[in-house]
């Protein structure tokens, strides 16, 4: 998704939690954290054009799926998964449950408001794709490739 409908969404998310928690800091957690979730993008732009930086590049090349790899290191269903088992062991403080549930609806929303394939935000998945763009996204919808 792009970033200007992430701010949207987690200002919608921080705001809700907020008004039924009216705890400051369960909202503020999930509000930056359903933004900078996206900072391993940065990482398939380092990877693909090295250390130079452009940021209208950047999302050029994010929005357009142009790169041939993608690792997204931060968006992932086993993560989730590991974030869960946490939650439910530990007496996880306004933080951590900030942090979990803007985890869970920027998943949600990249898995169903991008062109991916039903595995996409899966790591192993990608993995055994060998992290390759044209096997993880429906870029045939955009017209390239």
């Amino acid at each position: 998704m792009k970033l200007g409908s992430h701010i949207i969404i987690s200002t919608s998310l921080s705001v809700f939690l907020y008004f039924i928690s009216k705890l400051y800091i369960l909202a503020l957690s999930s509000f930056i954290i359903g933004i900078f979730m996206d900072l391993d993008h940065f990482f398939e732009y380092f990877y693909h054009c090295g250390l130079e930086l452009n940021i209208k590049k950047f999302f050029d090349l994010a929005e357009q799926y142009a790169y041939k790899k993608t690792f997204l290191l931060l968006h992932s269903w086993e993560l989730l998964f590991i974030f869960s088992i946490i939650i439910l062991v530990t007496s996880a403080n306004e933080i951590l449950l900030g942090i979990y549930v803007a985890y869970t609806i920027h998943l949600l929303f990249d898995q169903f408001g991008n062109l991916s394939r039903p595995l996409s935000y899966s790591f192993i998945y990608r993995w055994k794709n060998k992290f390759l763009v044209e096997k993880l996204w429906r870029t045939d919808l955009l017209g390239c490739k």
